[in-house]
């Protein structure tokens, strides 16, 4: 069993990046079925992630907001492994171009049931990463 009073290593990965690799004092992971907060000392976990941000503290407790799109969730021995198909940090989009992304989805279709749900999920997609932008300020 991992000390629980020691810190936790972060890592994000996707297909094409290591997004993040950090000694981090907590994290709060976007699960499918909710929000799961991970300490030092945490309990082994593996968990399907949903769509949403991924929070942490570094060191010097500052925080750090990561968009997660989806992927599996790996907790043990003070790690947390984040593999997902999409992570963007809060440099990596700008506040106008997810508010883009959200004029766009509302104006989706809304026709048959599959239309509607396509557009639910753009448009919370396209506020996670609103969000995600804010975080900068």
């Amino acid at each position: 069993m991992a000390d629980m009073f020691s810190n936790i290593r972060c890592l994000v990965i996707t297909p094409e990046a290591q997004v993040v690799d950090a000694e981090v004092l907590d994290v709060v992971i976007p699960a499918y079925d909710g929000l799961r907060g991970v300490y030092p000392g945490h309990a082994c976990l593996l968990c399907l992630l949903g769509l949403g941000l991924l929070r942490y503290h570094d060191l010097q407790n500052r925080s750090h907001v990561v968009f997660i799109e989806g992927g599996f969730g790996h907790v043990c021995d003070n790690e947390v492994t984040i593999l997902t198909r999409t992570a963007l940090t809060a440099d990596a989009v700008t506040t106008t171009e997810a508010r883009e992304q959200l004029r766009q989805a509302e104006g989706q279709p809304t026709s048959t049931i599959e239309e509607v749900q396509a557009r639910r999920a753009a448009i919370r997609r396209a506020k996670q990463l609103l969000t995600l932008t804010l975080s900068r300020e």
